[in-house]
Parts: structure tokens; C-alpha cells; sequence
């Protein structure tokens, strides 16, 4: 039986079969910070699997982030209207892409 108040709109929800909390605790010289983290999934409800599939997503997530920013400076890009973000964003996943493949 679920512990889980009855969801909003809860024939939107059909596939739920998990609602996972991740809480991070970082301790970065003298300060300390607290992340909670909330993912939805279809997924039965096994925290080793769960565990794993979230590590490996923010493991490529954080390295494809790096990388961008390390090499185009992607965080300091000023581009704003239209579709011009959007467009360099994917050029620049291209070039990563093809100096990766090399």
C-alpha cells in the first residue's frame, strides 16, 4: 500500500511506480550544503538500480557540462534571442562530438 498522498491529476501519473529522494551533503572547506533531489520514475521501486541509473546520468550529464564549458566557455556565452542559443548549443555538441569520434 502506498504511503503517498493521493497525486494531483493522478490519471497523468499511470506508470509512476517509484518516487525517489536523493539528499546530498557536500562539505567544501568551512561550508556545508544540503541538496534534495526528487525523481519520478516507471521504474520498480529497487534503490540499487535506481542508484545506479541516476549516478551514471549526472556522471555524463556533469562530464558533457565540463567539457562544454571548459572548451567553448558555453556558461559565459551571451547569445540570447531567438534561436541563436539553440543553434550554437548544437553546433557545439557537433564539434565535440566529431573531435570525441576522432
Amino acid at each position: 500500500m502506498s504511503q503517498l498522498l493521493t497525486l494531483h491529476n493522478q490519471k497523468n501519473w499511470v506508470n509512476l511506480q517509484c518516487v525517489v529522494i536523493v539528499v546530498q551533503v557536500r562539505n567544501l572547506w568551512n561550508k556545508t550544503t544540503h541538496e534534495v533531489q526528487f525523481y519520478l520514475t516507471s521504474w520498480e521501486c529497487n534503490a540499487h538500480k535506481l542508484r545506479q541509473a541516476i549516478r551514471l546520468h549526472w556522471g555524463i550529464e556533469n562530464g558533457l557540462h565540463w567539457t562544454l564549458d571548459v572548451t567553448w566557455n558555453e556558461d559565459a556565452c551571451r547569445v540570447r534571442t531567438g534561436h541563436e542559443p539553440q543553434n550554437l548549443a548544437l553546433l557545439r555538441r557537433i564539434a565535440l562530438n566529431a573531435l570525441t569520434v576522432v
